[in-house]
């Protein structure tokens, strides 16, 4: 779908379980990535930071690739973008109801 579109984003936390407290002079972001490559990278990120609790290393999509265009009808809907959050499909409402009610 995307191939390209996660990066990784490293930096020390107020709090390491939550991506909202980095220390924004801490924070450096890498990428774009494919999905494994993100993983891959964050992993050795973290290893590398082991000792410190407080570090963190994030995969993420980026958001800013993504656009609001169905892939199956070509029309631009806002749904599409949250089909694609929550079920990992770039698709808008009315595509999604069409392909459940007609399994083709």
């Amino acid at each position: 779908m995307f191939p390209n579109n996660y990066i990784v984003i490293e930096g020390t936390h107020k709090n390491p379980n939550d991506i909202k407290t980095i220390d924004k002079t801490t924070e450096k972001i890498y990428g774009p990535f494919t999905e494994s490559k993100a993983n891959e990278f964050a992993k050795s990120l973290i290893q590398k930071n082991v000792d410190n609790f407080y570090h963190r290393a994030w995969v993420i999509i980026d958001n800013s690739k993504i656009d609001n265009i169905c892939e199956e009808c070509m029309k631009e809907n806002e749904s599409v973008s949250q089909n694609l959050i929550m079920h990992s499909y770039k698709i808008c409402n009315s595509c999604k109801i069409s392909k459940t009610i007609f399994r083709l």
